[in-house]
């Protein structure tokens, strides 16, 4: 083989090799993009997940707001009867039945929105059993006037004692059920966060394949070296 055919053998081998890693890395700037692609279409969906979420959350504190709003004043209204029941005369009776009809008349109408909340038929219960108490309470008040007009001084003191707690029980009840509605709306208020922007999936993408750049340099700086022949000039 005379030096002009080795030449032509060296520049076609040369060109294979050149033209190869020129499909090599049109391939790899593909894969770079389509993960591009893939990220970005993965930060879309998870903004659209949390997108939904957020408005879903919203929806759920206005109802909740405006049950709590209702709950919280038949709650006021029983603190206002029990007070009224401990002090009230005869004279206040009627003002003692209004507060108990709108109290359950608040308390029915978020009664449905609180029940199907998985959070809210908490609060449901809560009054319910406040209702028990301030019953209980009020029994316990006309037992008291029995005892006093029966002048059974050592029973009307134990009594008394008694009452007192019960009265206690149903002031920290009434504290501890607004407090829970309170907690509960700020529970729902919480804000939903948002995904990393679009930009992060490009550089994580960037990241992976300055990777793989890095890995296949040796390879392209020897295939660079070569000789444009790609074989020694000369050779017979």
């Amino acid at each position: 083989m005379n030096a002009i055919e080795a030449a032509l053998i060296g520049g076609l081998v040369g060109a294979l090799i050149v033209s190869g890693l020129g499909a090599l890395l049109a391939w790899r700037q593909g894969q770079h993009d389509l993960r591009v692609r893939m990220l970005e279409h993965r930060h879309l969906l998870h903004r659209a997940a949390l997108e939904d979420a957020a408005r879903l959350r919203d929806a759920r504190y206005n109802r909740l707001r405006d049950d709590a709003r209702e709950l919280a004043g038949a709650l006021f209204d029983l603190e206002r009867l029990a007070l009224l029941m401990q002090w009230g005369e005869s004279a206040d009776k009627g003002e003692m039945r209004r507060l108990e009809l709108s109290a359950r008349a608040r308390f029915e109408a978020a009664r449905a929105g609180l029940t199907l909340d998985p959070d809210g038929v908490r609060l449901t219960a809560t009054f319910e059993s406040l209702t028990g108490e301030i019953a209980k309470y009020q029994s316990m008040l006309q037992s008291h006037r029995v005892l006093v007009e029966a002048r059974a001084v050592q029973q009307a003191v134990d009594h008394a004692d008694e009452m007192e707690a019960q009265r206690a029980r149903v002031v920290d009840g009434i504290t501890a059920a607004l407090r829970e509605t309170q907690v509960l709306l700020e529970s729902v208020a919480v804000p939903v966060q948002a995904p990393p922007p679009a930009a992060a999936a490009r550089d994580e993408a960037a990241a992976s394949e300055r990777a793989g750049d890095e890995a296949a340099g040796p390879a392209a700086a020897e295939i660079g070296a070569l000789p444009e022949s790609g074989l020694p000039v000369g050779g017979s």
